[in-house]
């Protein structure tokens, strides 16, 4: 069952991390749609680590966060008493009621909801930040709906545990487990651009890395260049100079270092 966030419901980051390290043998309970088992024990995170998570996500009003794996609803609470609007997901029906609880008591329960059901039917379109505490494996196998249902430039932050391949654009020590990660949404550019002249050219891209194998002759460049998509921006460094990008639509612009530039669509 999906919850748009129209529906008001909300959430933040599941919780476990710190068990796996401790404790890698710990029985794996109940199921949930894709992997073979519950995809996170319940451990309470440490509060300092919670306004870790939410700092390193600048959340704050006009957000709009969910929580895979939300436990007793602390993220989600925090989140917002920050004014976001939070929904967290959650398997255990014990801890939905706890944190609906928790969020009444904080007087937070208008922007912060919690729901049963399975993490990995949630529709994320609606996020601009998603919190994660949960088994590598479970990341694993949500990484490909981030990429597909958030859109550019909203974050996603995990508790001790990577998404494989997608390098984190930043990763902070935790107070009570193996550090918190960052990641920023790339705008998927990869592939053929062409310009109003006529020009075209590639751009190969895997996660945020981007590489431009031969720039427009308009930009006055030569030789591919190499650089990272943050949200929809791209900056490129090499040998000339910094060359910088935005994606505004279905528009592509590049700024070369000396006063080039080209706006160019997929051919």
């Amino acid at each position: 069952m999906k919850h748009a966030f129209s529906k008001s419901h909300w959430g933040l980051g599941a919780i476990l991390g710190a068990l796996l390290t401790l404790f890698p043998s710990l029985p794996v309970l109940g199921s949930t749609a894709g992997l073979p088992g519950q995809v996170a024990p319940f451990v309470v995170m440490d509060e300092r680590d919670v306004q870790a998570a939410l700092s390193l996500a600048k959340v704050g009003r006009g957000d709009r966060l969910i929580d895979l794996g939300s436990g007793d609803g602390r993220i989600v609470i925090a989140a917002a008493r920050r004014g976001a609007e939070a929904l967290g997901i959650e398997l255990d029906p014990s801890l939905v009621m706890k944190a609906r609880s928790a969020a009444k008591e904080a007087g937070v329960e208008k922007r912060a909801s919690f729901v049963e059901g399975d993490l990995f039917a949630q529709d994320l379109s609606g996020a601009t930040v998603v919190t994660l505490y949960l088994f590598p494996d479970a990341n694993l196998a949500l990484r490909p709906k981030l990429l597909r249902e958030l859109a550019p430039g909203a974050r996603i932050v995990s508790n001790s545990f990577d998404l494989g391949a997608w390098a984190p654009d930043q990763h902070i020590r935790a107070a009570s487990s193996g550090g918190l990660l960052l990641w920023i949404v790339p705008a998927q550019l990869g592939g053929q651009w062409c310009t109003a002249s006529g020009e075209r050219f590639q751009i190969e891209q895997v996660y945020q890395s981007v590489r431009l194998k031969e720039a427009p002759t308009s930009l006055g460049l030569s030789g591919p260049w190499e650089g990272r998509i943050r949200g929809l921006e791209l900056f490129s460094k090499g040998p000339q100079g910094t060359l910088s990008g935005r994606l505004e639509g279905d528009q592509l612009i590049l700024q070369a270092p000396g006063g080039g530039k080209v706006k160019a669509t997929r051919c």
